[in-house]
């Protein structure tokens, strides 16, 4: 039978009818299971959510996620794409090659979605030209199976695969689910996010969202082995109970910045942005910064990135109280999906994305020479 552990994954259900016609004692459902409890909750393909009472159920089991169309995902990587500018970008044929200082793979990659004109080996020795003119390695963002044709090519030329990413949606129908009200400076706060800790001043940072927005590979992940190791430990005595309130405005603080800018904080504020479609999620304790996530639009998407938490508050409702303020500012902004990317291997993170409603829609990686 299902439980919370499926929610989120595709499902069969098979249930006995309460008044069935002759000959038809059974219908099937089948969908992606958003609830398990005293009642259990399928999203069908048309967007129904059908509640379904366990003592009617007669079979249930897992099924394969269907495959995602290319059309979704080449429009996906388009908007992530948009939703984290590169500094520089310019077209090749179908491609995009973006550079940004070398600030994270995404912005420092060619966005390759198409077949190159005039062959792979010209475009291929272009794209190396054009980042070598920049003191950068050349890099390819593959995503997925739309790739699968220059991802092989790249293989046997050498080029070596690395970081490969699940890509994680949700559907956002929260408008009006959350009270917003002004804060301090043009901001807003939203939500509230339960904090355990004392100062936490110089605390550690680790990723939930960790491909190209971990800002150290030496930083735990959201939900690793690592959580709760981290400093001292002291930081979580003493003050438990008390509500740490998220507060939302459309450009990153002086700390945001510092975190995550891998020490090029001027290029990480341009790709980051600010204004309109752009929202910075912060929590904090003691004036320091101990949660955070950014959120940015593009078309239908809202794309989360930047998540994290400091290491000694871990396990303490933070990561998603950020989620649910991003997810309620996206939502009230017209977006009707959220996005984010977190390393495949990083198991304990997708499973916490999971249990928050988050799916996986396709994987990809980059191809660099070796």
């Amino acid at each position: 039978m299902l439980g919370p552990e499926h929610v989120g994954r595709r499902v069969a259900v098979r249930i006995r009818l309460a008044d069935p016609a002759p000959g038809r004692r059974f219908t099937d459902i089948t969908g992606e299971l958003v609830a398990a409890g005293p009642e259990w909750r399928v999203l069908t393909a048309a967007g129904t959510e059908v509640t379904v009472s366990p003592d009617t159920v007669v079979a249930a089991r897992v099924i394969p996620p269907k495959p995602t169309p290319f059309s979704e995902i080449i429009a996906t990587e388009r908007l992530l794409s948009d939703t984290w500018p590169a500094i520089e970008t310019e077209p090749l044929g179908g491609w995009l090659l973006r550079a940004a200082g070398g600030f994270t793979n995404r912005a420092n990659s060619v966005l390759a979605l198409t077949a190159p004109e005039g062959g792979t080996d010209a475009a291929v020795a272009a794209v190396e030209a054009w980042y070598a003119a920049r003191g950068l390695p050349a890099k390819f963002s593959m995503a997925g199976p739309v790739t699968r044709r220059l991802d092989d090519e790249l293989a046997a030329r050498g080029w070596e695969a690395e970081l490969e990413t699940s890509v994680m949606t949700k559907a956002l129908n929260v408008i009006g689910a959350g009270a917003v009200e002004p804060g301090e400076s043009g901001n807003s706060a939203v939500g509230e996010g339960r904090v355990v800790g004392g100062t936490v001043g110089g605390g550690t940072f680790g990723e939930g969202t960790v491909e190209e927005h971990a800002a150290e590979r030496g930083a735990a992940a959201e939900g690793t082995a690592e959580e709760g190791t981290a400093g001292n430990g002291a930081a979580a005595a003493g003050a438990a109970g008390l509500a740490g309130r998220v507060v939302l405005s459309d450009a990153p603080s002086a700390a945001f910045l510092e975190q995550t800018g891998r020490g090029a904080p001027e290029i990480a504020e341009r790709v980051c942005g600010s204004g309109p479609g752009r929202a910075y999620a912060e929590i904090r304790r003691g004036g320091e910064l101990v949660a955070r996530g950014r959120g940015a639009i593009a078309g239908d998407l809202m794309a989360v990135t930047n998540v994290a938490t400091d290491l000694r508050l871990r396990r303490q409702g933070l990561a998603s109280a950020i989620l649910a303020a991003l997810e309620a500012w996206g939502a009230a902004n017209g977006a009707a999906r959220a996005a984010l990317q977190v390393e495949a291997v990083n198991a304990p993170a997708v499973a916490m994305y999971g249990r928050l409603g988050y799916a996986e829609r396709y994987r990809y990686c980059y191809r660099v020479r070796t």
